[in-house]
């Protein structure tokens, strides 16, 4: 009897049960909200000049807050400004660390301390692609008051422009914002998108998204995305005047976490593997082109949270 009753029980909820609904994932903005951007990235650099190995390791830590400041036909406009920035990097010329909460003392700490709250803008839409990026050249705006001289401030300016760059901000706006299909979806489904690399390089990721399903109000996505360098005749510039072109290639797996009501991930992590060469364009001490062999592995995580 007790079987006929479990079995009975059974039989009386399956009859009352529905499959899930498809869910339409897209963020929602509203003027004043306010959003604390956390990222932390470890990156390894393995370069080989002319048979000797060069490795570089670092650790990028930065904070940012972000505000809705004005709606657009497509998504939003949103203020962001550094809160916090630290880069600590070791390689065989030594090592380096620039902390804006650092000893006000050492020049390194100093660059980066002049570049908080400094706004920019990023222009977003509902989909999570990063439309466009502005005011980023009002980061290097408080460089005037370091006591560099003219060509020191325009070195520096160079090398903040390759680490935060138009560039390098939008490839890490668009790997921490999930970039959603334009229609519902259901566990399984799956879409494409495409997004630049954060860094200096002419490199582009083709992702393959994947919805894993919903807990709560908490929507599971993995990425798995291949680099493609897209103009391997581009030339990119080095520290000390070089150029140089480069060909790499390689995977990239991004697991999220988002908010089903708001859209927004709430936490992120990513893992890249990239191999090639680059080529030092032959110019000043380099008498001729000269091939560098060089792997990069990254591994990066985002938080947002909302204030």
């Amino acid at each position: 009897m007790r079987i006929l009753f479990f079995l009975s029980v059974f039989v009386l909820v399956s009859a009352f049960s529905f499959p899930v609904a498809d869910v339409k994932l897209e963020y929602t903005f509203k003027v004043g909200d306010e959003y604390q951007w956390t990222q932390t990235s470890k990156q390894a650099i393995k370069q080989s000049i002319m048979g000797m190995d060069q490795n570089t390791e670092s650790i990028y830590d930065s904070h940012m807050n972000m505000k809705v400041v004005s709606l657009t036909p497509t998504g939003a406009k949103i203020e962001v400004r550094f809160t916090k920035l630290k880069n600590t990097v070791k390689s065989m010329m030594g090592d380096m660390v620039m902390d804006s909460d650092g000893d006000a003392t050492v020049k390194e700490n100093m660059i980066f301390k002049a570049m908080m709250d400094k706004p920019f803008f990023i222009t977003m839409n509902k989909r999570g692609i990063v439309e466009s990026i502005d005011n980023v050249e009002n980061l290097w705006s408080g460089f005037s008051s370091l006591g560099l001289t003219e060509a020191e401030a325009t070195t520096l300016q160079q090398s903040m422009e390759q680490m935060l760059g138009k560039a390098s901000l939008k490839g890490s706006f668009e790997q921490s914002f999930v970039t959603y299909p334009d229609k519902k979806i259901k566990t399984g489904d799956k879409w494409s998108s495409q997004i630049s690399a954060p860094m200096n390089f002419p490199i582009r990721t083709d992702n393959t998204w994947t919805f894993n399903g919903v807990t709560g109000t908490t929507a599971s996505l993995k990425a798995d995305g291949t680099y493609v360098t897209t103009d391997k005749e581009k030339s990119m510039s080095l520290p000390g005047g070089l150029k140089a072109t480069v060909d790499l290639s390689g995977e990239q797996v991004i697991k999220a976490n988002t908010n089903t009501k708001t859209g927004w991930p709430t936490d992120l992590n990513v893992m890249s593997v990239l191999k090639g060469k680059m080529i030092i364009l032959a110019g000043g001490m380099v008498p001729e082109d000269m091939e560098v062999p060089m792997e990069i592995q990254s591994e990066g995580t985002f938080t947002i949270v909302k204030k």
